[in-house]
């Protein structure tokens, strides 16, 4: 049993989590957590995420976004789709999201996969986040408009609404959908 550890330990982290080594940066919990949720989506685990971009919060300069990644989600050399992970500021501390996105670059699925604070979690339900899908790069959100609140959650629900504007302002920036039709 030592040996199926060790042997697991020394593979390189592209085949032993499925992401490339761009992303070894990341923590192990985080990049499993990116993962499975992809891999429920697409019901496979038979891919590899590649990175893209990698945005660090000087590169974002906004303070909705601190850090985010693109994933191109890959399948035998076919793109599948994207992965864009992100952290954001919640009341006290932060918070880490995935967003799903297709070749088209339109939202997917949207997924907390951390939530930090005692107070504002219900960002996290599913029935909430379904209020960004389906929607292209250039959608608008705005919360009391397109994006519900949500009482005791104002602060968490004005920065994930206005994390996935930046998200998709940035990716319209880095002219993403056109490089990717190339």
């Amino acid at each position: 049993m030592r040996i199926v550890w060790l042997i697991l330990f020394m593979l390189p982290l592209k085949e032993r989590f499925g992401v490339d080594e761009n992303a070894s940066d990341l923590p192990a919990h985080i990049i499993k957590k990116i993962e499975k949720e992809v891999s429920k989506f697409y019901d496979s685990s038979d891919f590899v995420l590649e990175t893209r971009i990698d945005a660090p919060e000087t590169q974002i300069k906004s303070p909705f976004l601190v850090q985010g990644r693109l994933f191109e989600i890959m399948d035998n050399s076919k793109s599948l789709g994207y992965a864009f992970y992100g952290v954001a500021p919640s009341r006290t501390d932060t918070f880490d999201y995935l967003l799903i996105l297709d070749q088209n670059f339109v939202l997917i699925k949207a997924k907390i996969l951390i939530y930090r604070e005692d107070y504002g979690g219900e960002i996290s339900s599913k029935r909430w986040l379904s209020q960004f899908y389906e929607k292209p790069l250039n959608t608008q959100f705005q919360v009391g408009e397109s994006v519900s609140g949500i009482s005791g959650a104002t602060i968490s629900v004005r920065s994930m609404t206005q994390s996935v504007n930046v998200v998709f302002s940035f990716l319209k920036n880095q002219n993403i959908l056109h490089e990717s039709s190339d």
